[in-house]
C-alpha cells in the first residue's frame, strides 16, 4: 500500500508492513514510536531503520535523525489506530466484538459468551487464556494484545470465517490504549476487587473511565449495579444497561439457590420472569453468567435460547471449576483475600451438615498482615484447612507455615509444604458429601520457586488423579 494513502501529503512510497517492535525484520515498514510503561519507541529508531523500516511515525522531539521518512503526529497511538484500520481494510467491520472489563470474572464472562456464540457461528477469543478461534489455541504472553496485534488478529480471524470475538482487558492495558483500535458492539464491566494487585498498582478507575469515554455511541455498555464500579463509571456513557440483585436493575437477579450441583435463580426483566439453571458454581458465577446472558440478549440473541444453553455451559479452566461430578472438588486460582473469602462463602453455602476442607496457597513473600487475614478466614469458614506452597524459597516454606501457627484459633489447621501431597491428603480425608476447595493455582502448570519456575502438573491434574485413586481403593474394599 502506498504511504500517500495512509498519510496525507506523504510520498508515494510502497509500504509492506506496520511495526511497533524495532527488534524484528521490517522490510519497507512504518515504525510507530509507541511510549509504553518500560520502553519508549523513540529510543529505538536507529535499530528499527537498521532492520528495514523506511518510515518513522513519532511525537517527541528527536535529537538525531537517520535516513528515513519522518512523520510527526500529536499522538502515536491514535495515528497507529487510524493507519492500521486502513492498512488492514477495516478489520472491525463485519465482526461482532464483546469487551469484558473488571478485575474479577473477566475470563468467565468472556468464555460463557464465546461458548454460546460458537454453537451457531465461529467466535474468537483473546484474553488471559490465550487466543482461540476455529479450534486453534495459541499462547499469548499478554492477556490484552497491543493496538497493532489486535487488528492483525481480527483481520486473520475474519479471513478464516470468524464472525464475532470476545476480548478481556485489564486496566493497565486500557491506559496503554491497547483496545483503542477495537470498536466494540458491547462492553461489560463485571466487578471490582480492591484487594487485587491490579487495583492497587494502578489508578484503576481513571484508566477504565478514560476507555469508556472513547467509546462510540453505538457501543452498548453493561454494568453490575451491585458493584461499586457502577457509581464510579455510570457517568462515562450516555446509555447503559444494568444487572444485579438491586430492585432497580434493568435485569434483576432473584431467588438465588447455590448447591454443589450448581446454581438456580430467576432473571426478571420487563415484568417477565426467566428461570436460570446452570452447573457453574457459586454466587460469583451467578453474576458472571447473568452478565453473559444479558450481553448476548442486548445484542439481539434470544434470551430464552441463551438461558437454555447456559444450563450445561462448560466450566472455565481453573475458575470455580468443579473437577468431578460425584465429589464436590473445586479448583480456583484465587490469591487475594476478597476472592478467597468469596470461595469460602461458597463452601459455607453448600456444606450444610458436612465439612468444607480447604487447600490454601501460602507464599514466601506473604507478610504477617495477609497471613493473619487468611488464617482468620480459615478459622471462620473451614472445618479443615491445609496450608501449602504456592511460591517457595528453598526451606522457607516451613518457616512461613510456622508463622501462620500464631494466628490459628480452632486447632483445625494442617501444614503440608508439598502441594500435591496437600491435595492428596484433602481428598483422602473428605467424606462423600464434603466440599474440597483447592485455591491459589487453578490450572497453572508451574510453581514459582527461589531459582525460577518449576514445572507443576496443575491442581486439577492432581485432584483428578487422587479422586480416581480413591475410587479404585474403595472398589477394592467392596
Amino acid at each position: 500500500m502506498l504511504l500517500s494513502r495512509l498519510f496525507k501529503g506523504a510520498p508515494d512510497l510502497e509500504i509492506e508492513q506496520l511495526s511497533i517492535d524495532s527488534r524484528h525484520s521490517m522490510k519497507n515498514a512504518i515504525f510507530f514510536c509507541l511510549d509504553g510503561i518500560k520502553y519508549d519507541g523513540h529510543d529505538y529508531i536507529k535499530e528499527a531503520i537498521e532492520n528495514g523500516a523506511k518510515v518513522i511515525v513519532y511525537s517527541k522531539e528527536l535529537k538525531e535523525k537517520y535516513k528515513a521518512v519522518y512523520i510527526k503526529v500529536g499522538n502515536v497511538n491514535t495515528a497507529l489506530t487510524k493507519v492500521a484500520n486502513v492498512f488492514y481494510n477495516d478489520p472491525n467491520a463485519g465482526i461482532d466484538k464483546y469487551v469484558v472489563l473488571g478485575n474479577y470474572g473477566r475470563s468467565s464472562v468472556a468464555s460463557f459468551i464465546n461458548d454460546y456464540l460458537n454453537t451457531f457461528s465461529s467466535c474468537g477469543y483473546i484474553g488471559i487464556l490465550g487466543i482461540r478461534y476455529n479450534g486453534l489455541e495459541l499462547n499469548s504472553p499478554f492477556s490484552t494484545l497491543n493496538i497493532l496485534d489486535n487488528l492483525k488478529m481480527l483481520d486473520t480471524m475474519k479471513k478464516n470465517g470468524v464472525s464475532s470475538c470476545t476480548f478481556e482487558a485489564d486496566a493497565a492495558s486500557l491506559n496503554l490504549q491497547k483496545l483503542d483500535s477495537i470498536r466494540p458492539e458491547c462492553v461489560i464491566y463485571t466487578c471490582t476487587n480492591r484487594n487485587s494487585s491490579e487495583y492497587q498498582s494502578n489508578d484503576y478507575f481513571t484508566y477504565i473511565r478514560r476507555y469508556l469515554y472513547t467509546l462510540e455511541n453505538t457501543s452498548q455498555v453493561l454494568f453490575n449495579i451491585d458493584d461499586e464500579s457502577f457509581n464510579e463509571l455510570k457517568d462515562c456513557v450516555e446509555n447503559y444497561v444494568t444487572y444485579g440483585t438491586s430492585s432497580i436493575a434493568d435485569f434483576q437477579i432473584r431467588d438465588v439457590s447455590i448447591t454443589s450441583a450448581g446454581v438456580a435463580y430467576k432473571i426478571v426483566h420487563d415484568e417477565k420472569i426467566f428461570p436460570v439453571r446452570s452447573k457453574v458454581q457459586g454466587m460469583v458465577n451467578v453474576y458472571n453468567l447473568t452478565a453473559a446472558i444479558i450481553a448476548l440478549a442486548i445484542q439481539g440473541h434470544d434470551l430464552e435460547d441463551i438461558i437454555s444453553h447456559m444450563e450445561n455451559i462448560p466450566y472455565v479452566d481453573g475458575v470455580m471449576e468443579k473437577v468431578d461430578e460425584e465429589y464436590n472438588i473445586i479448583v480456583d486460582s484465587a490469591y487475594d483475600v476478597n476472592s478467597i473469602e468469596e470461595i469460602f462463602r461458597y463452601g459455607d453455602y453448600v456444606k450444610r451438615k458436612n465439612r468444607a476442607i480447604g487447600v490454601i496457597s501460602i507464599n514466601y513473600s506473604d507478610g504477617d498482615k495477609r497471613l493473619e487475614k487468611i488464617m482468620e478466614l480459615c478459622n471462620r469458614y473451614l472445618d479443615v484447612s491445609i496450608l501449602t506452597e504456592n511460591e517457595s524459597q528453598d526451606s522457607s516454606v516451613m518457616e512461613i507455615l510456622e508463622r501462620c501457627d500464631r494466628f490459628e484459633r480452632n486447632g483445625r489447621i494442617l501444614y503440608m509444604p508439598m502441594r500435591s501431597q496437600a491435595i492428596e491428603n484433602a481428598i483422602e480425608i473428605m467424606n462423600r458429601n464434603d466440599t474440597v476447595l483447592i485455591i491459589g493455582k487453578g490450572n497453572e502448570r508451574f510453581l514459582s520457586m527461589g531459582l525460577g519456575k518449576e514445572f507443576y502438573h496443575g491442581d486439577k491434574y492432581y485432584a483428578v488423579k487422587f479422586i480416581n485413586k480413591r475410587r479404585r481403593e474403595e472398589n477394592e474394599i467392596v
